[in-house]
């Protein structure tokens, strides 16, 4: 028993420790311009990125995507788009409804 408390404690400082050393950012690119276009992306010495893309078109549209590792090892991708269609994500993990199985909608006329 005393080795799990042990063990344990080991874990939580050694976890605490990896929360004060800073993670270094390797890219942080971005641009603007007057007509409301933007681009901006960043990588981070974990493994984590990011960017996007927007302009003014009827309102705003953008696009762009992340990439990380999640705690089980999992790489994790998402990509979306965002205008007049709403916020469209895309990644695997993401759930999906099924679509064999209709849903239990009847529309009332109220």
């Amino acid at each position: 028993m005393n080795h799990l408390i042990l063990f344990a404690c080991l874990v939580a400082v050694v976890a605490a420790d990896s929360y004060k050393t800073p993670i270094p950012i390797l890219k942080d690119d971005r641009t603007q311009n007057a007509y409301g276009e933007y681009t901006f992306e960043f990588e981070t010495g974990n493994g984590i990125s990011r960017n996007e893309a927007g302009k003014q078109a009827d309102g705003q549209e953008s696009s762009g995507g992340w990439s990380y590792t999640d705690p089980e090892g999992v790489p994790i991708a998402l990509t979306f788009t965002a205008g007049v269609n709403g916020y469209v994500p895309v990644g695997d993990h993401l759930p999906v409804p099924p679509t064999s199985v209709p849903l239990p909608y009847e529309r009332s006329d109220h």
